[in-house]
């Protein structure tokens, strides 16, 4: 009996404390400053879940304070994080990470004491190749050259050109190749689409969900068409919010757009 209550009362604080612990939602995005960072594996070694981010970089994941997250990837070098409170308050959490830099392999030159004549130095240095690519001997004279014209014998000559029919042929060859030449100096560049109402509001809803929009902008679903409308202005194409590099600024706006639609109703 004494053995049975002293289990029970080293498992029950373990029980209290196990449920102090509330697993959290870990919302946060990971971004490169080079290239685009996509389909990153992102792994909780303490809880032993695993996850990878979407398109944009984003993910969610079950976590709790002092777990450690693993980010890794093919292109990027390995990542180890504490999730501390803070993380988690935060409305997606930026993880940085860094490009991996393939390093080449060491080379030794040995000693060698050159002379100043390059020609000399250049045969007495032996260079052992890689690999050696063995290639088979051409057979000249079963080559076929094929698409060779003859030559026209009474093809016309550049002073006989120029004298028939009183048209002075090459000067007109010089004019014309003169005229695409400036034709090409000035090309107009074509300036960047913008972004209609129309096209933002597709975009905007098909990037986030109805969920989405609920926890981070506070707007409904039946909400959602109007405060996207609400949300379109010209600084969407002035600071290029829709572009991917972006997104951690449009979410900033959008955020900032909701407290003044929730105002305004």
């Amino acid at each position: 009996m004494k053995r049975i209550l002293l289990l029970l009362f080293s498992i029950f604080p373990l029980i209290i404390f196990s449920q102090n612990q509330r697993v959290k939602v870990l919302r946060a995005v990971v971004f490169s400053d080079s290239i685009q960072v996509e389909r990153v594996s992102v792994n909780n070694v303490t809880a032993g879940t695993f996850t990878m981010t979407d398109d944009l970089g984003q993910f969610s994941i079950f976590a709790l304070e002092d777990d450690v997250l693993m980010i890794s990837g093919v292109a990027f070098e390995t990542k180890q994080i504490i999730l501390k409170a803070s993380d988690f308050e935060e409305m997606i959490f930026k993880i940085h990470i860094n490009v991996q830099v393939n390093q080449l392999d060491e080379v030794k030159i040995a000693a060698y004491k050159l002379s100043g004549d390059l020609v000399y130095d250049a045969k007495r240095i032996k260079v052992k190749p890689a690999f050696k690519v063995e290639l088979p001997k051409i057979e000249w004279k079963n080559i076929e050259i094929t698409g060779v014209k003859s030559r026209v014998e009474n093809a016309f000559t550049p002073n006989e050109m120029k004298s028939l029919g009183g048209v002075d042929f090459i000067k007109v060859g010089g004019m014309f190749v003169d005229l695409l030449k400036g034709n090409s100096k000035n090309t107009i560049k074509t300036e960047k689409k913008l972004i209609t109402a129309i096209d933002f509001e597709t975009e905007i809803s098909n990037r986030f969900s109805d969920d989405f929009f609920l926890k981070n902008f506070k707007v409904s679903k039946e909400q959602k068409v109007l405060f996207i409308n609400y949300c379109y202005s010209d600084e969407v194409n002035k600071k290029e919010l829709l572009e991917f590099q972006n997104s951690l600024l449009l979410i900033e706006y959008m955020v900032a757009k909701s407290e003044d639609f929730r105002k305004k109703e």
